[in-house]
């Protein structure tokens, strides 16, 4: 199976065997990944891998209490894999294009900016595969949380 296939509304980008979206997916969604046998009570069940599910598991983790989290997408949600992250990045590069374009009112005379969105994207896709060190699966579960995908 293609680990980069259609995930609940995750659609993948058109390069999807690039390094960083294949470190993304070893993070969030890991090729072969079994689920634990679960462990009997649970203190705290969370439906939802994204921003506000992750700072729950790993706050109640952190209390001492026996967390489970349930996750049928990419672990990091909307905003690390299709939201926040990515758009920011891409906003970051806009940003500076914009500063280029007006740095002659500081003096500074730029020629020949070009934007080379290939590129653009690349730096994208590699801040969001960095990012998605903090909401990994192997992360989670060294702080003791049971992680469950599908």
């Amino acid at each position: 199976m293609n680990h980069m296939t259609y995930f609940q509304g995750y659609r993948p980008d058109e390069t999807a065997n690039s390094e960083a979206n294949q470190r993304l997916l070893r993070n969030v969604r890991p090729s072969g990944w079994k689920n634990p046998h679960p462990s009997g009570r649970y203190n705290l069940v969370v439906i939802g891998g994204g921003s506000a599910g992750l700072v729950a598991a790993i706050g109640a983790a952190g209390l001492g209490a026996k967390v489970a989290l349930i996750e049928r997408g990419l672990l990091g949600g909307d905003c690390l894999n299709v939201g926040c992250v990515p758009s920011k990045t891409i906003l970051r590069s806009a940003k500076t294009l914009g500063e280029l374009a007006r740095a002659h009112r500081f003096g500074v005379q730029v020629e020949g900016v070009n934007v080379d969105f290939r590129k653009v994207m690349e730096r994208m896709r590699s801040v969001r595969a960095e990012i998605s060190e903090h909401d990994s699966v192997h992360r989670l579960v060294k702080l003791g949380i049971d992680i469950f995908l599908g």
